[in-house]
C-alpha cells in the first residue's frame, strides 16, 4: 500500500506546575497515511456525481475509460439505452473517416450532353449534385467559366439539375416539421437548404434556387441556356465533362462538428448511403453506421441508427457504445487524428467556447455537444492529471433546462481533469 511516512513527536501533557515524572526521553511513533491512487481518487469523484445523478429527478449515463491503459474506469447506466442529440454527428464522423476516409471527395459535376458547333450545344447542360454543403456563388461562377472556356456560348436544350444521388426525402427520418432543420437535397447554395417546414416545402426549393442563380452566372458570362428543371443523366459516348467543383470530407468535417451544422452532417451520413448505391436512403447510410459500430466490438441491438445528426426522435444509443466507438477511433490514426482535431476545445472554440473556462478542464476536453429538447450529452476525449487520455460519454435525457444538464456534465469533466 503506497503511503508517506510521517514522523509525530508526542508531547507529555501535564497541568502547569506538575512535574512529570517517568517523561520518555524520545518518544516517537511511525504513523503511515494512506494516499489514494490516481484511478482510486477519480472512481472517488465520478461515484459522488453518480449518487447525485441518483437523485436528480433526469436521467443519466455515463462511461468513462482510460485509453492509455485500455480499461474502464467508470460507467453508471453505460449501457440504458438514450437519445443522442447532436452527439450522434461522433458516429456518424468515425463511420465516414473509417469507411471512406478524411481525402473523400464531394464533386459536384458539369456535364453536356451533345455536340457543341459554333458555340452552340445542341443538347442539354447537366448539374450532377454530390450533396456537397459548401457550395457558393463563387463556385457557381467557377462553374460558369468552366462552361464558357469548353467553347460553348448557348444551351439550345435545358438546364437540367441530377439530384439522383439520393432519395426523394426532404425532411430526415424522425425529424419534427416545426423543428429548425436542412432541406435533404444534392444540390443547394451556401447552405440555404433550409426552412423545410411544412408550410415552405412546397414553396421553396433549394434545388430550383441553385439551378436559377447558376443561369444568372452562365448569362454573366454571356451564356443563354434553356428553362431549368431536373432529370437524371445517364453518362453515354456524347456526355463531356466540363467543369466540377470539389471539397474533401475532411474540409467538411471541422464545421459539422465545430459548429454542429446538420446539414453537414446529414450530408456526410449520405456519402455513406451513396456508397451502397445510387439514390440511397436513410436505411442505407444508417447501415454503414451500423457496420462500423460491429467493427467496433458493438452490438447493434445498442442503437438505433435513424439519421446523421441528431435530430431524429429514433436515434438511440448508450453512452458505452459511444466510448466504444471513440476508442475504436483512437485505435486507427486515420480516423483519430481528424476527428479529435474537428472537435470543440472547451473554453476555446466551436459549441463548447463558453463553457469550462478557467477551470482545468479548460483547453483539455475535446468533445461533441448535443441539444435538443430534453436532451443534453457530451462525448469525446480529455487528458487527465497523470497524463492518460480518457475517453468519455455523458448523456442526460428528460431535464426541464438544458443548462442544468450542461452545468453537471461539466462537474464531471473537472473531476475527470483534477
Amino acid at each position: 500500500m503506497k503511503g508517506i511516512a510521517f514522523l509525530i513527536t508526542l508531547a507529555w501533557l501535564m497541568p502547569y506546575g506538575t512535574l512529570c515524572a517517568q517523561e520518555p526521553a524520545d518518544s516517537a511513533v511511525m504513523v503511515e497515511i494512506y494516499t489514494p491512487s490516481w484511478g482510486e481518487r477519480m472512481y472517488n469523484s465520478l461515484t459522488l456525481l453518480a449518487q447525485e445523478a441518483d437523485r436528480n429527478y433526469y436521467n443519466t449515463g455515463m462511461s468513462v475509460y482510460d485509453l492509455t491503459t485500455d480499461s474502464l474506469i467508470f460507467a453508471y447506466n453505460q449501457h440504458k439505452l438514450m437519445r443522442p442529440a447532436s452527439t450522434q454527428k461522433v458516429l456518424t464522423a468515425i463511420a465516414a473517416l473509417d469507411l471512406l476516409g478524411a481525402d473523400h471527395m464531394y464533386a459536384t459535376k458539369v456535364y453536356a450532353k451533345g455536340n457543341v458547333t459554333d458555340g452552340v450545344l445542341k443538347g442539354d447542360l447537366y448539374v450532377v449534385g454530390d450533396f456537397d454543403p459548401m457550395l457558393t456563388a463563387d463556385h457557381l461562377r467557377q462553374m460558369a467559366k468552366g462552361v464558357k472556356e469548353a467553347g460553348i456560348t448557348r444551351v439550345e436544350g435545358l438546364l437540367l439539375a441530377d439530384v439522383s444521388m439520393k432519395d426523394t426525402l426532404c425532411l430526415g427520418n424522425g425529424w419534427c416539421w416545426d423543428d429548425d432543420q436542412p432541406f435533404l437535397t444534392p444540390l443547394s447554395l451556401s447552405g440555404k437548404a433550409y426552412e423545410c417546414s411544412s408550410y415552405k416545402i412546397n414553396r421553396y426549393s433549394p434545388t430550383l434556387n441553385f439551378m436559377a442563380s447558376l443561369a444568372a452566372a452562365l448569362k454573366a458570362e454571356g451564356i443563354t441556356t434553356g428553362t431549368a428543371g431536373t432529370a437524371t443523366l445517364k453518362l453515354t459516348d456524347d456526355c463531356t465533362l466540363i467543369a466540377q467543383v470539389t471539397h474533401t470530407l475532411r474540409e467538411v468535417l471541422t464545421p459539422m462538428m465545430k459548429d454542429s451544422d446538420n446539414l453537414m452532417a446529414e450530408s456526410m451520413f449520405f456519402q455513406l448511403g451513396a456508397e451502397k448505391k445510387r439514390g440511397a436512403g436513410w436505411k442505407d447510410c444508417a447501415s454503414q453506421v451500423e457496420s462500423v459500430i460491429t467493427r467496433a466490438g458493438m452490438s447493434t441491438s445498442l442503437a438505433v441508427v435513424a439519421d446523421g445528426c441528431g435530430l431524429s426522435l429514433y436515434n438511440y444509443i448508450t453512452p458505452g457504445l459511444q466510448v466504444a466507438m471513440l476508442r475504436y477511433a483512437y485505435q486507427h490514426d486515420a480516423i483519430f487524428g481528424p476527428l479529435y482535431h474537428s472537435m470543440p476545445i472547451a473554453g476555446m472554440d466551436g459549441t463548447l467556447q463558453s463553457r469550462l473556462m478557467k477551470t482545468k478542464a479548460e483547453r483539455n476536453v475535446h468533445a461533441k455537444t448535443g441539444t435538443v429538447t430534453g436532451v443534453s450529452t457530451l462525448t469525446g476525449y480529455l487528458t487527465a492529471s497523470n497524463g492518460h487520455l480518457i475517453a468519455f460519454s455523458i448523456m442526460c435525457n428528460g431535464q426541464k433546462k438544458a443548462s442544468e444538464a450542461r452545468a453537471f456534465q461539466d462537474r464531471i469533466c473537472e473531476a475527470m481533469c483534477e
